[in-house]
């Protein structure tokens, strides 16, 4: 399966930046805040682009961008994706 299918079915879409960056968000609600969660690939500059490709997972304030948690790198996509349920 393509791994933006797989993505989507976890709710996450596709972001990026006007100076190329790009990632997988998802809106959530995180300890009665507005937030979003960001992966990135292990280098944090554009998708993964296989489920067994280690990433980063951030989580910021969905308003001033701040993070709300310190940034966690995972082993592989598959390896954080396993912690979540689809949506």
């Amino acid at each position: 399966m393509e791994l933006d299918k797989i993505m989507e079915e976890y709710g996450f879409t596709i972001s990026s930046s006007c100076s190329g960056f790009e990632w997988y968000t998802k809106r959530i609600e995180h300890k009665g805040a507005e937030a979003f969660i960001t992966i990135t690939s292990d280098d944090e500059l554009h998708l993964p682009e296989s489920l067994d490709e280690p990433v980063w997972v951030n989580v910021s304030d969905l308003n001033s961008g701040n993070e709300l948690e310190a940034p966690r790198r995972f082993e592989s996509l598959k390896s954080y994706l396993d912690t979540l349920n689809p949506s």
